[in-house]
């Protein structure tokens, strides 16, 4: 007999977890949750740094906040720019595992060990998928109302189902080192811009409670080959964390690595019987990288239109596709916008990356919360970034990233 559900979710990452506790706590709908990890805790691939709209506008317990911070620094091969901004590092595993013991308590059934192989799709229309259980050569198959896509970058369902081109899309890899010593500078998210230690990316450090932090390298793939020599990214992590004097190393306790693929966004978010939420759907922020906030955005917004479109009978794309009008309303302009903004601010040379540290140093306290939200106005944003004659060569790139 097949099995079937209001709700079928695939991936539980922060926005799969977030569709199902949205979900849970606004209907008594039927959902269930797949997961390919065995443990929804070895999902462990985000630095967890993020703000209070996280902590506090998804009402997130003590127990998932790892540090506190009061600032944000950028960083550049010989500027700083400091600004006080309330900031978070989550303990990403233990996030994940609150967020399914929170869901699971409500009703939502968890799979772990459930790798998605392919959607179930009749007459156009998505009605579940197809997933083999951890050491199963079978195939089990899971039916709903509404498939969601929130399986993170690898995009699963969205891949084969023509929504997301992954190949087209930009890609980024990072790998962080999680260690134990002393750190100076438990006070602030660091950012550094300096192809030293991030070629065509950048470098991070945060506190991750007493006595230990989190430093990483991540690099977009398009920029670093032109920048990294032979050097892999294992040696760059390395470097950056061996040679600043604001911190030392007594224990390693843990290394993350994790993939990034985006665009800007303004992708097919919905058809007929299933949605598309988080990585999945490319939610990801392009400019600094952040993907809780607009991943568990995505996923509440689509949950908030998914629950009325269930109640009322009607899941086909027409009605769907409420929550893609909205999510690029709210975020579309924006997130192009920002694409076009990193494309240039990973390229550019050691002066460039100067100068930009410079200018954001120089924003008012209001430009620079707004800078935070990701919502500076085009001007603003232009006055930000020191263009060079150099740079007129990228100009088809970006109006072809625009759109225009």
């Amino acid at each position: 007999m097949d099995e079937e559900y209001d709700f079928v979710v695939v991936g539980a990452g922060p926005s799969g977890l977030q569709f199902a506790r949205a979900v849970s706590s606004r209907s008594d709908h039927s959902v269930v949750v797949l997961e390919r990890n065995d443990a929804l805790a070895d999902n462990d691939k985000s630095t967890g740094g993020t703000f209070p709209e996280v902590v506090e506008g998804y009402d997130l317990p003590d127990e998932v906040v790892m540090s506190e911070a009061s600032s944000v620094t950028f960083e550049s091969p010989s500027e700083q720019s400091r600004h006080e901004f309330e900031s978070y590092v989550l303990d990403f595993p233990r996030l994940l595992e609150v967020l399914g013991e929170e869901t699971s308590s409500q009703g939502v059934e968890i799979r772990t060990g459930a790798r998605v192989t392919e959607p179930v799709v009749e007459d156009g229309r998505v009605r579940g998928v197809r997933y083999r259980g951890t050491g199963s050569r079978s195939e089990t198959e899971v039916r709903g109302r509404v498939t969601v896509d929130a399986s993170g970058p690898s995009a699963v369902l969205t891949s084969q189902l023509g929504l997301f081109d992954t190949d087209d899309a930009r890609h980024g890899v990072g790998l962080e080192i999680e260690a134990e010593g002393e750190y100076d500078t438990d006070d602030t998210l660091l950012f550094r811009f300096d192809h030293e230690f991030a070629p065509g990316g950048y470098a991070w450090t945060f506190p991750a409670g007493e006595n230990a932090f989190k430093a990483g390298v991540c690099w977009m793939d398009a920029h670093h080959e032109t920048r990294a020599g032979a050097d892999s990214i294992h040696e760059r992590v390395e470097r950056w964390v061996e040679t600043d004097p604001r911190w030392t190393v007594e224990r390693v306790r843990a290394r993350h690595a994790g993939e990034g693929v985006w665009n800007d966004s303004l992708n097919r978010r919905a058809t007929d019987g299933f949605l598309a939420v988080g990585d999945a759907i490319s939610s990801i922020n392009p400019l600094f990288g952040e993907g809780i906030r607009p991943g568990m955005e995505s996923a509440d917004l689509a949950a908030e239109v998914a629950v009325r479109a269930v109640a009322d009978g009607d899941c086909s794309r027409a009605r769907l596709r409420e929550y893609e009008r909205r999510w690029n309303d709210a975020k579309g302009w924006s997130w192009k916008l920002q694409r076009v903004v990193s494309e240039l601010l990973y390229d550019f040379d050691a002066d460039q990356q100067d100068e930009f540290v410079r200018r954001v140093d120089g924003l008012s306290r209001s430009a620079a919360e707004r800078l935070r939200r990701y919502d500076l106005d085009p001007l603003s944003l232009a006055r930000l970034y020191p263009f060079k004659r150099k740079d007129l060569s990228k100009l088809p790139r970006v109006v072809s990233y625009l759109g225009v």
